[in-house]
């Protein structure tokens, strides 16, 4: 009788452990004049390369794509944690917005909780892209040079 109740009670723990709502992906389809130009740059630097996207949005009117090749941590912090990615020629790639950078920090939010109040430094980090490849573009796909 006690291996029954343990092997239900085992049982209801692991259900409760598959049954986690899990977060969808966000997909984003760009305008085709803005696709064509990202697929363009994404072949030059090889389809294995690891690239990622951040969309920033300089006024009512227009957006701007930054292309970046993965290399720094900070960077992969906000690409793990993001469930946004743009659809490019049968491939996904990972997407965050500029303002992921600027209004919150590039650690877990459990570490951040615990670090305020502390003294301890909450990590802080802001890319520079003056020499990235980006497109300009306004919401009805024209490109703006």
């Amino acid at each position: 009788m006690k291996k029954n109740i343990l092997i239900l009670l085992l049982y209801f723990c692991l259900l409760g452990c598959y049954s986690q709502k899990k977060t969808s992906d966000i997909i984003y389809f760009l305008p085709t004049s803005v696709t064509e130009i990202l697929n363009k740059e994404v072949q030059k630097r090889g389809k294995e390369s690891k690239v990622y996207v951040v969309l920033d949005k300089k006024n009512e009117e227009t957006y701007i794509l930054y292309l970046n090749n993965l290399s720094m941590p900070s960077e992969n912090f906000w690409i793990e944690n993001s469930n946004r990615s743009i659809f490019l020629e049968k491939r996904l790639i990972p997407l965050y917005f500029y303002t992921d950078e600027y209004f919150s920090f590039a650690e877990k939010g459990e570490n951040v909780l615990k670090k305020l109040g502390t003294e301890e430094n909450i990590k802080r980090v802001i890319n520079i892209r003056e020499n990235t490849f980006s497109v300009k573009f306004k919401l009805n796909g024209e490109i703006i040079k």
